[in-house]
Formats: C-alpha cells, structure tokens, sequence
C-alpha cells in the first residue's frame, strides 16, 4: 500500500472538513425544505408554492451554513485544535524582513490616527523589534482642513516615536480608486523595498507582539501570502456599540473559528489589521477597472475579497488564524452609522457578481463571493418569504376557500395547514440561529471565568438583536434595490465619535419602518388574523425603530449598562496596556490642535509651512483649478491680512491655496511684518 505524503494527507484532511461542512448544510437544507413542502397550505397554486419552496431553501441554507461552520468553530476552540497546514515559529525564531505598517486615511480624526500608530510603535519597540518596521500614513483625505491638520499631528506623533521606527506620511493629489488605489500606489513607490506589509484601517490598534508574530509566521511560511488576524471591537461607549462589541468578544472566536476551520489555507481577507507578503500582492493584485457604470462598474469597492483571490490564484495561500490575539478595531456607535457602512459594503459585495465568474479562481474563492453576496441578498430573500406568505394569507380573506367545489363530492374539500410542522420548522430556524450564541458563550466563560453577567448580557442582546434585525432586514433590503436600480454610493468618512442619533433625525430615517410595522399589524389583526403572532416579533422590531434607534445610540444607555455590568469584556475589567498608551498619545496629540485650520494655520506658523512646502513634491502634480477660483481664493486671503476679516474659503479655494507654497509664503511673511 503507498503511503501518503504530509501534503496528500493535508489535502484529504481539507476536503474532508469542506466536505463535512457543506455536507452538512446541504443535507439538513434539503431534509428542511422536503418538510416545508408538507406543511405548506394544499389550496395554495403551484406557482405560489414553488416561490415559497425556493425562498425558504435559499433562507435555511444560510441558517444552516452559519450553524454548521459556528459548531466545527466551537470544537476546535473547545478541544484547542489549531488551523492544520500552517507552520508556527519556535521561540528562537527571529525576525530578519523588512515590514511596512500601512495606515490608509480619508479625513479622519488625526489625533486618533497618529495616537494609534505610537502606541503601535512603542510596543514594537518594547518587543526589540523597532529596525525591522517603518509605518506610513497614506491619506487621501479631500478636506483641506484635514490635510493640514494630519501633517501638523504627524510632525508632532514623529517627536513622540522612537527613531529606530520610520513614521512617514504621504497625500495623493487624486484618491483614485480608494483605499486599494492607495495601497497599489505605496506598492508603486516603495514596495519593493519591504518584505510584507501590515494594512490598517483609521480605527485599528494592534499589540506589537502581534504584528511581531505575524512576521515571523510569514518567514516561516514562505507559501502564504496573506494571514488574517480577527479583529476585536474596543473602546465602544453607545449602547449598541457597545453591544456589537460584547457580541463580537463572546460569539466572535466561534464564527472566525468556524469559517478557519474550512477555508485552511484559503480564507479571506477583511482589509485590514491582516500582514499581506509584498511580493505576492505586487504580482497578483492589480484590480482590474469593472466595465460599465456604478454601481457594477468602475472600481471595486470591496477590493479585500478580491485581492485575497487573486493571490490564491497566483499560488499563494491565505490563513485566518483565530490563534492571534491583539488586533482591536472600532465599532460605528448607532445602528444609523452600522446601516451606513453597510450600505458600502453591499454595493461592494454585490459588484462581486461581475468577479465571480472570472477564470481560474480558486473554489473556495468562488464559495467566499457567494457568501458576500448572500449575506446581503438574504434580507430581501427574507422579505420575500415573509410577504409570500403574508399575500397568501390575504389572498384567503380576498377569495374564500371553497370547501365544496363544482364537482360533487362525498366530502368538503378542507385546506390543510400543518400548524405543528410549521411551528417545529421556526423553532429549529430559532434555534440554529441562537444556538452558536450559546456556544460562543460556554467558551467565553471557559475563558474568562471571572467574569459575571454574562448569561444576562447574552440574553438581553439576543432580545435586542431581534428587534434591530426586522430594521436591519428592510435596510439593506433597499439597498439591493437602490443598487439593483443604478443607484451608486458615495464615499464618505465613517463616523467614529460618539455623537448620537437625534429624535429628528431617527424619525427621518425609521419613519417607513414604523409605518410599515404599524400598517402590517392592523392589517394582519382584521384580515389575517391566523398570522399576527407569527409576524409580532417583526412588526414590533419596526414600530419601535425610532426609539430603538435613538436610545441605543446614546452613551448615557451605554454607560448604564456598565453600571448594571451588562455588556462588560474583561478588556474593560484589565485594560490592555496598549490601549492605555493610545489614550496617553491621543491626549497629547489633541491638545497639539489648534482654533486655526487649514490655510490659517499654515500662515500663522512658519515651521509647518515649511513642512507643507516640503511635503508638497511627495504628493505629486498639483491639480488643475479654474483661475477665477484661485483669485477669489487670493482676494480672501489678502482681507484676512489687510483687514483681518476671517476667510470663508470654498473646498476648491482652499485646495487650490495649499498647491502655491509661493503665495502662502509671502502672505506669511507679511503676516509677521
């Protein structure tokens, strides 16, 4: 008999997990549906049950993908069993390659930035690493004001780190195609002089420990081409913020377990807080420009899944490695600015249509577009279910059934409706939709065992969740329909304070929901009354949109949650040293800030002009502005010096002054005449 290599037993192990999984999912998918097709109402047409049957299969399966994944992620986290395939490095391992942190920026707070990016570089100082990294602030910030705010904070953050680490910052004079075009530019320039590269979002903090090991893993892996670190929400004050943060901390491990489980070696990539190796990604991972107008063409959006599959099709493998602890992320603080990012990511997941078919991607690959793409297709799939069945039961109010037809008979033809079928069909949905919650629970106390509240917390944000989740569900489900119709997004700065949602402003945005919910609960209550206590838990969710929406977005819920020890991660109980250090750096850093902004900032202080001028070059060519812009951008100027009127410039006008270094020189010097 032959025996196996240590790669063909590896192989068989991976697609005997694919196997099992998707097995799995497949087969209690079918074994559903054949029980729906039992319980469906008999009087109901043919067409009506076929729309029904296919709702409901495309709706379980992904039920059942995300249980089946969630309870293999449970195991291997219960039983300890590592991601098999990849090679972990010893204690003696060093580090050797040169690794860029990259830090892509649109008008962001600096302060917040730059305190990020010290305490990362302190930390990798601590860990004797500091020669082995240089950081970059890649902005494409179109804000003026932000632009001279970043280079004012970055000069000052360049006091606070050590100099064996290279803090350098870049500006693009055009921020074509976004964060990936920024990324492709830095590789343009200074790639080929580092080894790997950390990519980060604004919001991302992570231990130098980490990074560190992330290197090394790299080294000793020379295959991978991209190894994921599973970010964990910190610093949430809101109350929903700070649910999706104690969400994401207890239920987190067992989904990013889960999905490493059966992607091995070929996971995905999250864009950002992930090492990418230089080398691979200059080979692989130059978009192509989608044909066609947005929102299906032009540059993709969601440019992480792809590249992560243009580098498995170049040979490389990419890891999501659940193992590594220390990467922290930020969470939106109101389920208005959740539903806002969101609306981006569906239009970049939804482009993926155009990629998915493209040659010779990897499978898995392939299996990564799909589940983007239904994460956001299976809210109007669910809508869908939900109004089939909704017209049905308003289409008996409508036309009676007739119980004695035309053709005689011995008995009356009664309509059968399998109400306990029905009932066991939602308990079981219910229940592989709650289970892996409480899955992710039992190891999170295993873990943290002096931690209390927790079963409470659990409880109280699956309560929460299921209201939010009817609000959810017609969120995106009019985003697939605004981007199924041509509608295009725009790009716009996250919000990352803590500014909550007014009552004006849910109302606004939640006064459809509310009407809906009201509309579908009187209209269920006269006409269909067999329906109203299946569809309360939905109608409720939408009638309290409004308040919902304003009360989780306050911190004032959020810190008395706190007080009442609801939603509480031990990061909380024992800060991480690392996030004590960012909040030092970003205290220093905010009060380096100034009334002044932009270009009076830059006139009243000769060294950071200086700066600007020098900086300018880096930038590349300065854009073309109408004359008349940068007349009346002068005209400004001179009243601010003359007559010491403040100028209130147009974006353009002050752009168009911070490309003439000349002009700002002179007005500065006659400023201190």
């Amino acid at each position: 008999m032959k025996h196996k290599t240590p790669a063909q037993k590896l192989a068989d192990k991976i697609y005997f997990r694919r196997l099992t999984v998707f097995g799995l999912m497949f087969l209690s998918t079918i074994l559903a549906t054949l029980k729906w097709i039992t319980v469906m109402p008999t009087d109901s047409v043919l067409f009506t049950k076929i729309v029904l049957i296919g709702l409901f299969f495309l709706t379980f399966a992904w039920i059942s993908l995300f249980f089946w994944s969630s309870l293999f992620g449970f195991f291997d986290l219960w039983f300890k069993r590592p991601v098999p395939g990849i090679k972990w490095p010893g204690d003696s391992t060093s580090v050797s390659g040169k690794t860029a942190i990259l830090m892509p920026v649109y008008n962001e707070d600096s302060s917040s930035v730059f305190a990020n990016l010290a305490a990362i570089a302190e930390d990798l100082k601590n860990q004797g690493a500091a020669e082995y990294f240089d950081i970059f602030v890649l902005s494409d910030s179109t804000n003026p004001q932000c632009w001279v705010e970043e280079e004012k904070i970055w000069l000052a953050a360049r006091r606070l780190i050590s100099p064996e680490i290279g803090l350098y910052y870049r500006r693009r004079a055009k921020n074509t195609a976004r964060k990936s075009g920024n990324i492709e530019d830095f590789c343009r320039k200074w790639g080929s002089a580092y080894d790997f590269m950390v990519v980060l979002d604004a919001d991302s903090l992570m231990s130098g420990k980490t990074i560190v090991q992330m290197v090394k893993l790299m080294e000793v892996n020379p295959g991978a081409g991209i190894i994921q670190a599973p970010p964990m929400m910190i610093n949430s004050h809101s109350l929903f913020a700070r649910m999706q943060q104690f969400a994401g901390r207890v239920y987190g491990p067992i989904v990013s377990s889960g999905l490493a489980y059966w992607q091995v070696g070929d996971s995905n990539y999250w864009g950002h807080n992930a090492i990418i190796r230089v080398k691979a990604f200059m080979q692989c991972c130059s978009l192509p420009v989608l044909p066609g107008h947005a929102p299906f063409g032009g540059h993709i959006l969601s440019h992480d899944f792809v590249e992560a599959a243009l580098i498995r099709r170049g040979g490389w493998s990419a890891w999501l490695l659940p193992q590594l602890r220390g990467s922290y992320e930020e969470c939106p603080p109101t389920m208005i600015d959740f539903a806002a990012r969101d609306r981006r990511w569906c239009q970049g997941n939804l482009q993926h249509i155009k990629v998915l078919l493209s040659k010779h991607l990897h499978p898995v690959s392939r299996v990564h577009f799909i589940i983007g793409i239904m994460s956001y297709l299976s809210s109007p799939i669910w809508l869908s279910f939900l109004l089939t069945g909704l017209l049905i039961a308003l289409g008996r109010w409508v036309f009676p059934p007739i119980y004695f037809p035309e053709v005689r008979t011995l008995f009356p033809t009664w309509p059968i409706f399998d109400k306990i079928g029905t009932i066991s069909l939602f308990v079981l949905s219910m229940a592989m939709l709650i289970m892996p919650k409480f899955m992710g629970m039992i190891i999170y106390k295993r873990q943290n065992p002096q931690m209390s509240g927790t079963l409470k917390s659990v409880l109280c944000e699956i309560l929460v969740s299921a209201l939010q989740a009817p609000v959810m569900m017609m969120f995106q489900s009019k985003f697939v329909l605004d981007i199924l119709t041509g509608h295009a997004v725009s790009w716009n700065t996250q919000n990352r304070g803590d500014n909550g949602t007014s009552w004006r402003e849910a109302l606004r945005r939640h006064f459809g929901h509310t009407f809906l919910g009201i509309a579908t609960t009187v209209i269920v209550a006269l006409y269909a009354k067999e329906l109203f206590w299946w569809m309360l838990p939905i109608t409720t969710g939408l009638m309290l949109s409004v308040p919902l929406s304003v009360l989780t977005s306050r911190v004032t819920t959020g810190r008395k949650a706190l007080e009442h020890n609801f939603f509480v991660i031990p990061e909380e109980k024992k800060i991480p040293p690392l996030v004590n250090r960012q909040k030092y750096f970003e205290k220093l850093l905010q009060a380096e800030k100034t009334p002044e902004k932009g270009v009076v900032l830059l006139i009243g202080n000769p060294a950071l002009l200086a700066l600007h001028r020098l900086m300018l070059p880096v930038n590349g060519p300065a854009p073309e502005f109408d004359k008349h812009v940068l007349e009346a951008a002068q005209i400004k100027l001179e009243n601010y010096v003359n007559h010491h009127i403040r100028p209130e410039f147009s974006k353009d006008e002050e752009i168009a002054l911070l490309y003439q270094p000349d002009i700002l020189t002179r007005t500065s010097v006659s400023l201190f005449l």
